[in-house]
């Protein structure tokens, strides 16, 4: 069986490894022989450089990324080929990056940051706690219940929104539809978006939504810039209608310079990297290792993405 992969993609390290797990699997690396494969392990990205169409022995991809908004399904349905994607890989450090924003900016990271540039001592002596808030999570996906995971240990309320009112580890409630949407904003101190970009997702968060929200609240968003009307979202802020947002994606990207949420005091932006991690490669490598297993048994993988 031959498959595709670019060892780039989990390092060198771990693709020696992988092939010394599978002896009696053949792997390319070439894209110009990529469309002899069975299997393809890439980013969701690939196939808008390299047409479907080529690829007449593909019966199954192995997306590297939990996000596949980029990513057009059609041509692989149409021909019964299996897409999974890449689950519970960077639900940990994008987890961990929802507290860094919301810390930075309760404890006024940025102004210290600036004072400390001019030796300036001059603190200010109030700044908000985490501890007892009410968090909304918008997505309880495994990104979702690994950011629930850790707001619990600030004795945190969490309230989870997902389109079906199912129980879910670490969530107090799970809200469900427009009421549901609408109780969560209204109620949360922190709203945390951490849904995939899907029709049903695109501008989720729009200006009468944003308005929901309390004037004291932060929002955070760890999933993809598109979930949230940008431009709604930057009168918001700049009327003070929310107190601050933490954003690792903007719509475009990169955020153009000279845009107004460059400025804004209130506004805290890394450049969609959030999944930063020097253990993201070795997961990678540990889920492929999983699902090809899998599917040399004649199983099918794990986190097939459509039915």
């Amino acid at each position: 069986m031959l498959v595709y992969m670019n060892p780039k993609s989990i390092g060198t390290a771990n693709f020696e490894s992988l092939k010394s797990e599978f002896p009696t699997v053949q792997f390319i690396t070439e894209d110009t022989m990529a469309d002899q494969a069975e299997v393809c392990v890439i980013m969701p990205n690939y196939f808008v450089d390299y047409s479907i169409e080529t690829f007449h022995q593909l019966k199954w991809v192995q997306l590297l990324m939990a996000g596949y908004d980029n990513f057009d399904f059609s041509p692989f349905k149409d021909r019964g080929i299996l897409v999974s994607n890449a689950v519970d890989i960077f639900s940990i450090s994008l987890a961990e990056d929802v507290f860094t924003k919301i810390f930075v900016i309760n404890r006024n990271v940025k102004y210290y940051l600036d004072s400390m540039k001019i030796e300036s001592w001059d603190p200010i002596r109030k700044e908000p706690e985490l501890t007892n808030s009410t968090v909304g999570i918008i997505g309880a996906g495994s990104i979702g219940k690994e950011a629930a995971k850790r707001f619990k240990a600030f004795d945190c309320k969490v309230l989870g929104y997902k389109r079906t009112k199912t129980k879910v580890e670490y969530f107090d409630e799970i809200l469900t539809g427009e009421a549901g949407l609408e109780s969560l904003l209204k109620r949360s101190d922190y709203v945390i978006v951490a849904v995939p970009l899907t029709d049903e997702t695109r501008n989720l968060l729009n200006k009468e939504r944003l308005g929901w929200m309390k004037s004291t609240a932060v929002l955070i968003n760890v999933a993809r810039g598109p979930v949230i009307d940008q431009e709604a979202l930057v009168e918001v802020l700049q009327e003070k209608r929310i107190r601050a947002a933490g954003l690792d994606v903007t719509t475009p990207e990169p955020l153009p310079k000279g845009h107004s949420l460059w400025k804004m005091e209130n506004v805290f932006i890394t450049p969609h990297n959030a999944s930063s991690s020097p253990f993201m490669q070795k997961r990678l490598k540990e889920l492929v290792v999983h699902n090809l297993r899998k599917y040399l048994e004649g199983k099918e993988p794990d986190y097939i993405v459509y039915r």
